[in-house]
């Protein structure tokens, strides 16, 4: 049960790590198109993200794939961009035109690509021994349940602000997708 929490606290505190900021921006910007009732949607898109992050993780704790970490560091924050970027396009969308557009699959894409960020990592901490099931299933539950509490408590300050400002859905999305846009291109460039 040690071996449990402590993987499982490691994916809490990689969710949370301040170093490791892209998994913060790209969940709050997928997110911002939600709203705390859309709560079945928000889980499934973490969902997706959480297993092509995990995809990655064992793929390439097994030496099935590697990337160049030059190549995956740029990759990253241009995930973010994009998803931001989508977010204009998807503003003016229903959520049924979203998911025929397969939001699910981007996520899961761009999940594969996140995980490829910590993969060498991974590769050092979980393969040296002979079981990567509990760890990788408990690192992973903290990254899910991370991702999560992060988003849910993003939108209900979100819901909060929202009773005092009517018309905050657009700018909320706009203004919150602009200042991720600006935070990647320092991060670039």
């Amino acid at each position: 049960m040690n071996e449990f929490k402590y993987y499982f606290e490691l994916g809490i505190n990689h969710i949370l790590d301040i170093n490791g900021l892209d998994h913060f921006f790209f969940i709050i910007a997928f997110c911002l198109l939600y709203k705390l009732s859309d709560w079945k949607e928000i889980i499934k898109l973490i969902t997706a993200f959480t297993i092509g992050h995990s995809l990655t993780l064992i793929l390439a704790g097994l030496n099935i794939v590697s990337m160049p970490m030059d190549l995956i560091e740029t990759l990253i924050p241009i995930t973010i961009m994009i998803t931001c970027f989508g977010n204009f396009y998807f503003l003016f969308k229903s959520k049924e035109q979203q998911k025929k557009k397969g939001y699910f699959y981007t996520i899961l894409f761009f999940g594969l690509i996140h995980g490829l960020g910590f993969s060498n990592f991974i590769k050092n901490m979980f393969f040296e021994d002979e079981s990567i099931i509990i760890p990788l299933l408990s690192f992973n539950l903290g990254i899910e349940i991370a991702q999560l509490l992060i988003v849910f408590g993003f939108l209900v300050i979100l819901s909060i602000i929202h009773i005092f400002i009517k018309e905050l859905k657009w700018s909320r999305i706009i203004i919150n997708s602009l200042i991720l846009i600006s935070i990647l291109n320092m991060m670039l460039f």
